[in-house]
């Protein structure tokens, strides 16, 4: 009698699970699997500061709504602004949530997509801050990652010092995208360092791969970051990050590349990265209507063979934490992006289906 060997198994059972799910594609073992894009750039774990110079260049943003419902923007130096957030009557600690969101390489607090995200904080009643990093991360990018932790440290100091006035640890979530996403990690570290408390959540946004992949636990996002940490993976072998980082890790897509919003052009690295931002904004914006499904690993996610599980998580403020894992999550190719219940069935995901309509006819006559 034949044995079944370890190998074999795994074949078997990836097969069974494309049988169930009507894919049937996995790929063979001698072709590899990615390193991604800039697995390792030397000499970004050595030491690096702010002068003080520059440090008058790091700032945060106030972001709020007024009575009359016009957004207000004030742009602070990071040294002062516990002092003018003390001053001003319409952050409240006591009994509002805060959020601070950090912003990444070449962004800028000022973009539509970074007031979006502002915005739909504010709508829903907490205290919201935006980093504003754009003189210090528009450095060359390995020069960038090697700043990023002081940065956070900085942030966190910010953040400490308005835990002084009042805010608790319990109250305070931080969001941060790409590069923003490690350094929100370095702030909460920060954080738990000079107060012995973690942020309640923790949300990287297809936190940056490149030159991070290699790195230790102390350099980049990690669950031990804040006492919920998720994060979604939107372009894991360019500029994102395949390996988890969080207690919830949502794969969106499979998290290799999304579907553009026109069927004929590709969203590629850039698009995908930064579709991780758009699809948070509108998660937040519809509620329970991105969901994921849980799946068994990663190479799960990315071949999008997680459609006979039952087990479900939402993305946005609705997380439910207690499910901890590797999701699965399928959107639609136009905005505003979310499925419901419907992308849960495997007949739905984005690629085939698509592709299945473009070539429904049974014979194509160029």
């Amino acid at each position: 009698m034949s044995r079944i060997t370890p190998t074999l198994m795994t074949v078997l059972v990836v097969a069974s699970i494309n049988i169930a799910t009507g894919i049937s594609y996995v790929p063979k073992a001698d072709i590899g699997y990615p390193a991604g894009l800039l697995p390792e750039c030397p000499g970004v774990q050595k030491n690096a500061t702010i002068s003080a110079r520059m440090l008058p260049n790091l700032k945060i943003t106030l972001h709020k709504i007024l009575p009359n419902g016009l957004i207000s923007r004030q742009l602070v130096p990071i040294g002062t602004a516990h002092k003018i957030v003390a001053k001003d009557k319409s952050y409240d600690f006591r009994s509002k949530k805060t959020m601070l969101y950090a912003v990444g390489f070449l962004d800028s607090s000022i973009f539509p997509h970074s007031q979006a995200i502002g915005t739909a904080y504010a709508k829903r009643g907490y205290n919201v801050f935006i980093t504003e990093t754009v003189h210090l991360l528009t450095y060359i990018y390995p020069k960038s990652v090697r700043i990023t932790k002081v940065i956070g440290m900085k942030v966190g100091e910010f953040l400490v010092k308005l835990m002084e006035q009042g805010l608790s640890p319990d109250d305070l979530e931080l969001v941060g995208a790409s590069l923003g996403g490690h350094l929100v990690g370095a702030a909460a570290k920060y954080i738990y360092e000079k107060t012995g408390f973690k942020p309640f959540r923790v949300t990287g946004l297809d936190p940056a791969g490149p030159c991070f992949r290699s790195l230790p636990e102390e350099f980049k996002l990690s669950p031990n970051d804040g006492q919920h940490v998720d994060v979604i993976h939107t372009n894991i072998d360019g500029f994102g990050i395949a390996e988890r980082l969080g207690h919830i890790d949502v794969y969106v897509n499979g998290g290799e590349y999304q579907p553009g919003d026109i069927p004929y052009i590709p969203c590629l690295v850039v698009c995908s990265h930064i579709r991780s931002i758009l699809y948070w904004w509108q998660a937040l914006e519809h509620p329970k209507k991105f969901i994921g499904v849980k799946c068994a690993s990663i190479q799960e996610a990315r071949l999008a063979n997680c459609f006979n599980n039952t087990d479900i998580v939402y993305m946005g403020l609705e997380t439910d934490f207690s499910k901890s894992g590797i999701y699965y999550l399928p959107t639609h190719n136009e905005f505003p992006y979310y499925r419901g219940k419907a992308g849960l069935k495997a007949e739905n995901e984005i690629y085939t289906s698509i592709t299945k309509q473009i070539n429904a006819v049974d014979l194509f006559e160029a």
